[in-house]
């Protein structure tokens, strides 16, 4: 079993009435990138309850299910992602930016420890906020309601799905509004969501070099881990098959090594064969 370590959700599960808040992960193994690599037609969020579901072991010392990891606030699920990528490759992320003012491509590190924001002052199940003539008390965004609206017909009625999953009411004048959700709250209500899970969404602030433009980036915590993790199968059995060669370890316990420790054996191989890229 992988060494576990402790990190802090900055919404938090509530059970029992109170907020849990406490997470323990362990880092993916070999094991964690098969079974993703299997799973490539499930869609992105499925993906990432799918490894969380393996890695989050427990909150405040009780056990955590999939239908835990599914209600996870975005935010929660995005700091989770963030502290298992620091876990697999260091606490630097490198990425690209264009510069959409003159076009200038920009490399960027950003450090996960800047990308987390501090736990939340508060969680209430429901929030309320005023669009025009509207009332609306909704919840914030989980796992379970991106994991639906990743199955709608095109990103437009996905994201009409995820506000209209999250929406408890309408009111006009003090009374119900019946019916669907009214377009200018579909529209208005990402925002204030945005604003009270802001680790839902990293967000760098960077100036262009070239033009001296102002940049924002926006860090993809599951689409960088993805990509990492379920690359290429044909990679993986490569490097399955070397290090069993080598070393004649069993598949089982290739694949039970921490990331990090399995590319330290591939590398010492390099180095003393000249025989692996």
């Amino acid at each position: 079993m992988s060494a576990a370590f402790a990190v802090t959700l900055p919404h938090g599960l509530i059970r029992d009435g109170s907020r849990r808040t406490a997470a323990l992960l362990r880092p993916p193994t070999g094991a964690d990138e098969a079974f993703l690599v299997e799973r490539r037609g499930c869609t992105r969020a499925e993906l990432v309850t799918e490894l969380l579901a393996r890695c989050f072991l427990d909150v405040d010392g009780d056990a955590v299910g999939r239908e835990d990891v599914r209600a996870l606030t975005v935010g929660d699920r995005e700091a989770l992602l963030l502290h298992l990528r620091a876990a697999v490759h260091g606490e630097r992320i490198s990425c690209t930016v264009d510069c959409g003012a003159c076009g200038e491509r920009m490399d960027l590190d950003v450090s996960v420890a800047d990308a987390l924001v501090p736990a939340y002052a508060d969680a209430p199940a429901l929030h309320e906020t005023r669009v025009g003539e509207y009332t609306v008390s909704f919840r914030l965004p989980t796992g379970a309601d991106q994991e639906e609206a990743a199955r709608a017909e095109d990103p437009v009625a996905g994201g009409r799905l995820l506000v209209e999953r999250c929406v408890a009411e309408v009111r006009r004048r003090g009374r119900p509004v019946p019916g669907g959700v009214p377009e200018p709250v579909v529209e208005a209500l990402p925002v204030a969501m945005a604003e009270l899970d802001p680790q839902a969404e990293t967000r760098v602030a960077l100036r262009c070099p070239e033009c001296d433009a102002p940049l924002e980036a926006l860090l993809d915590a599951a689409t960088v881990l993805l990509a990492e993790l379920a690359g290429s199968n044909e990679r993986l059995t490569l490097e399955v098959h070397a290090l069993a060669l080598h070393y004649h370890w069993s598949e089982h316990d290739i694949l039970a090594l921490e990331l990090p420790r399995r590319r330290r054996y591939l590398e010492l191989l390099a180095e003393s064969e000249g025989t692996l890229a």
